[in-house]
């Protein structure tokens, strides 16, 4: 039976070594060993990509933000969330323009500002309010969960609420205003993560169209960002604002609930062996006697039927 010499090596098998598999038995139980290895690996990789989302300074020793928004936990709150977020905020909507609650018209408008001019004026039933604050909801959902487990300030979390939904509303602007330019600065950023270089192209494409979009007021944003995360707290259940004192100063705090760092531990806890390092085996796969079984010696390691596998 012939094995993969540098697959061997790395489980300290070598020639002058007595663990050289011999039997069948000793074949498959150095092929267990490595699958062993395999999904330990797997689960180092899953939290220290995790840990990689928490990171406040990056590798050259600049500050950098946190993105747990992108994680396994992070990406199901926020699908989660999204429905609960809607419906709140077409309520608060509704209900600032119908004269019993005139001192939160402000917001509203600013909220008018950040979706298409023909959904303003649509009826609320159950798709149209899910497609009108789908965009606003979810970036309120993705700025919070962002720094779900280890927190900010509420003034930190007001002002990256109210700065991401200014751009979304400045690329409506931009799209409202000039739709083939906006399609083909869109498809040129498609390759870009980097989010600060994609804001930056989005308002050197507009001027450059001579397209001025002035923003919001700092009063106004923080009134939107504060409207936006009051209702994350009140119909989600994800976060909670809690008073802190830090020396002489109190000041609010965003945390996760304990019931939320529960469901990510447990989330976490299922999810950490779901992607395992894979490596190529050092002997012939396990015969696949039904759809369901086959490949690996380990059954975490297999694919959930023969189709995947090819």
């Amino acid at each position: 039976m012939q094995f993969d010499k540098k697959i061997l090596e790395k489980l300290g098998i070598t020639k002058t070594n007595t663990d050289v598999p011999k039997t069948l038995h000793e074949c498959i139980e150095q092929e267990k060993k490595l699958e062993l290895e395999m999904i330990r690996s797997g689960i180092n990789r899953f939290h220290k990509t995790i840990n990689k989302t928490k990171e406040k300074i990056n590798k050259d020793g600049h500050p950098r933000e946190t993105s747990e928004s992108v994680t396994i936990y992070g990406q199901q709150l926020a699908q989660s969330g999204l429905e609960p977020m809607c419906i709140s905020i077409n309520e608060y909507f509704i209900k600032a323009f119908d004269g019993h609650a005139t001192k939160y018209a402000s917001e509203a408008i600013i909220l008018s500002k950040c979706i298409p001019t023909k959904d303003i004026d649509i009826e609320s039933n159950h798709k149209s309010y899910l497609d009108r604050w789908s965009a606003i909801s979810f970036i309120t959902l993705k700025s919070v969960l962002d720094s779900v487990t280890i927190g900010s300030t509420q003034a930190k979390a007001i002002v990256k609420i109210s700065s991401s939904i200014e751009d979304e509303a400045r690329g409506l602007y931009f799209k409202e205003r000039d739709s083939k330019n906006y399609t083909q600065t869109v498809d040129w950023l498609k390759s870009k993560n980097n989010y600060r270089h994609k804001r930056k192209v989005f308002m050197y494409a507009m001027n450059k169209h001579e397209l001025e979009f002035k923003g919001f007021d700092k009063e106004d944003k923080i009134k939107l960002g504060k409207l936006l995360l009051e209702l994350l707290v009140k119909h989600t259940g994800f976060v909670q604002l809690i008073n802190k004192v830090k020396g002489n100063k109190m000041y609010k705090h965003v945390e996760a609930t304990p019931k939320t760092l529960e469901w990510i531990e447990n989330k976490k806890f299922h999810s950490e062996i779901l992607k395992p390092f894979k490596l190529p085996m050092i002997i012939r796969p396990k015969r696949w006697v039904n759809p369901y079984s086959g490949g690996y010696y380990i059954k975490e390691l297999r694919p959930k039927n023969l189709e995947h596998a090819l």
